[in-house]
Order: structure tokens, then sequence, then C-alpha cells
């Protein structure tokens, strides 16, 4: 039996950065780990922008789209081919989306419905659509 819901969409943001995964580490990996470091940045700059626009708290139910940039190597025909179709490689889409929520540095209960999808793109960028 499944469910079926829809997520009534009213806001659409669109941010320009490259997605990325949650990373995991260690107390000490905090303070030596480059990769924690630019997912801190990463973190960082996700919640400015959406605070620009008046989001303070991760949103109960919302929609998000990870788009996720061609590799330099792939020639512009590949890329032409592949734009808008899904990304079935690595970052997985379960540790984009703690990723996003982790964002938010806070108590994430309240989120009831997450709808996400990760596809390719010329530019790397995230798109939040809530109500």
């Amino acid at each position: 039996m499944s469910a079926k819901f829809k997520i009534p969409l009213q806001m659409r943001i669109e941010i320009d950065i490259n997605p990325m995964g949650a990373v995991r580490t260690t107390q000490r990996g905090k303070y030596t780990d480059e990769r924690y470091h630019k997912y801190a940045r990463y973190k960082t700059a996700v919640m400015m922008f959406l605070r620009g626009f008046g989001v303070r708290d991760c949103p109960e139910s919302f929609r998000i789209v990870f788009v996720m940039p061609f590799p330099i190597s792939y020639t512009q025909k590949q890329c032409r081919e592949l734009e808008g179709s899904p990304h079935r490689y690595k970052p997985d889409i379960d540790n984009m989306v703690k990723g996003f929520m982790d964002c938010f540095g806070k108590d994430d209960s309240g989120v009831h419905t997450i709808q996400a999808q990760k596809v390719w793109g010329y530019e790397g960028k995230i798109i939040l659509e809530f109500e």
C-alpha cells in the first residue's frame, strides 16, 4: 500500500552552490580533516543564502533537487544528452539531504515529508521548494 501525498509549493529558492553530502568525522577530524572544513563552509554558505530569503528553520515539508555539475572530462555531446537526467553516482542522496538539513543546526524532528532528487546539470545548485 503506497501513500499518496503532494507538497503544496508556494516558494522556490535556487541556491547557486555545488551540492555535497554530509561528512562523517570524529571529534579529532573536526580540527584536522579538510573535508570537514569544506563541509562547514558549505553549511554556512547555504544557511546564509537561505537567511537572505527569510528562511531560518527547516521547512516541515519540502521538495529538494540537487543539480550535480558535469565533470570537466565530459564532452559537450555527453552533457547535452545527460542534462536533467538522474545522477546515479556518489554522493548518495540520503547524505545530501542530511547535509542540507545539517545547515539549520537544530532539531529537525518536525520534518514530516521530503521529496528529493539528484540530476545532472551544467552548474551545481540546490533547488528548494516549500510552502
